[in-house]
């Protein structure tokens, strides 16, 4: 049944290309289409993505938060973690908690590693929203819940709830002080962040020691790698519970079970009732024209970080995790050939709990795989009420014509949106 996978999807020479962006912010996954429109890759768009969410999505992603990511880097057949969590800050004389900014040194290495443009052209358009464009459902939606986290902080309060009131879906949102910090990001690179007098600013007002500001640096490093036969689910490897070291331990452990029930076994192992309190985080996807893959999470530790803005920069300060409950990243690749057939992230809400992500992404990943379900198929069989989020791309290749096609299917509780890119071949 895996066998498509190996077969060779280029032989339809004058067909476009098709790439594939979802983002859990709408505006963002347009900007991820741009992207690949210009001839961008997966680096590039997750990084413009991620970027354009610090200014549509603040409450969830931030310059002072972090995330996590698996790249699989189909030219090398290699998938790896790029881990970059928001770590609470060692040395803070700040509140208590108060997170080492990660994000943007983190989005700078993946772009670096996964991409083809220049570093400008991925924060242009992240700089333009933060300008001016209107709150987006998602945004609208956490500050409906969570805007009262920033009513203490005059300059959180002056940006969110200008009124009193939080902004509502559709209001007019300007930040021209996130707008300047992204402008100084784009002109002098990662280095305005973490040195210099913007970075000086970051630290006194957060607490932070400014050398260990300038001395963050984000960790690659390999994958937990689940085998489906000749493909492999590649899940981030992190030092903590909820990782794909312990999803991918639970699932060995069940190996005699039929997929459906191994499932649940693990659902049961980590503790997937659908009980406890989880950290809020968002998620983005991408599957390129040369078939490479990147899924990334977000989280800023708690809805809008810790409710206080660094003053003049736009900025909200994160509050630290040490680990992904916020949400699991995962690829399924055929690393003989190097293509990536699955790219998907699983976030929790609410009570979910901190292992619903990971295993709401795996039980929508065993049909693709196993079944060649479609991913719309596979969503509508979901619970509306199941614990944990899964938005996915899903690919099949066909035994008869070995033409690939994907189908992309985004959690509706998101408030998210994916897109299926057409570029022309090159041509001699």
């Amino acid at each position: 049944m895996l066998l498509p996978g190996c077969v060779n999807t280029k032989y339809k020479t004058n067909a476009l290309l098709q790439s594939y962006v979802m983002a859990d912010e709408p505006r963002a996954a347009g900007i991820g289409r741009d992207i690949i429109a210009q001839g961008g890759r997966a680096g590039d768009a997750a990084a413009a993505m991620a970027l354009a969410m610090t200014a549509t999505l603040p409450s969830r992603v931030g310059l002072n938060g972090g995330g996590v990511c698996v790249v699989f880097n189909a030219a090398k057949k290699e998938a790896r973690t790029l881990d970059f969590l928001p770590r609470p800050a060692a040395t803070s004389a700040g509140p208590a908690g108060v997170a080492t900014p990660a994000f943007l040194r983190g989005v700078y290495a993946l772009q670096a590693s996964a991409g083809v443009l220049r570093w400008e052209q991925t924060v242009v358009p992240a700089e333009q929203l933060a300008r001016s464009t209107p709150v987006s459902r998602a945004l609208g939606q956490d500050l409906a819940t969570f805007g009262a986290r920033l009513a203490t902080d005059p300059e959180a309060k002056r940006v969110f709830l200008p009124t009193g009131a939080p902004l509502a879906e559709g209001t007019p949102f300007s930040q021209p002080d996130l707008a300047n910090t992204l402008s100084q990001v784009r002109r002098t690179g990662v280095a305005s962040l973490y040195g210099g007098p913007l970075g000086a600013t970051v630290a006194q007002s957060i607490g932070l020691d400014p050398s260990a500001l300038r001395g963050y640096q984000p960790r690659w490093g390999a994958t937990s790698a689940l085998p489906l036969g000749i493909v492999s689910m590649h899940f981030a490897q992190l030092p903590e519970p909820e990782s794909g070291a312990a999803l991918t331990a639970a699932w060995n452990a069940a190996a005699d079970l039929a997929p459906a029930q191994r499932a649940a076994r693990v659902a049961q192992a980590l503790g997937a009732t659908g009980n406890g309190t989880s950290v809020p985080g968002a998620g983005l996807v991408v599957i390129d024209p040369d078939e490479n893959g990147v899924a990334c999470t977000f989280t800023m530790g708690a809805p809008f970080g810790t409710g206080r803005m660094v003053p003049g920069t736009g900025l909200l300060a994160a509050r630290g995790v040490d680990r992904a409950g916020f949400g699991t990243p995962a690829l399924l690749a055929n690393g003989i050939v190097g293509r990536t057939l699955f790219a998907g992230t699983g976030t929790s809400g609410g009570n979910d709990g901190p292992a619903a992500g990971p295993l709401a992404l795996l039980t929508a990943a065993l049909p693709a795989a196993l079944e060649r379900q479609p991913a719309g198929a596979i969503q509508a069989a979901r619970p509306g009420d199941a614990p944990g989020r899964a938005s996915f791309t899903a690919c099949q290749v066909s035994m008869e014509s070995g033409w690939k096609e994907c189908q992309m299917a985004v959690d509706p509780r998101t408030h998210g949106l994916g897109i299926q890119v057409e570029t022309p071949r090159e041509t001699d």
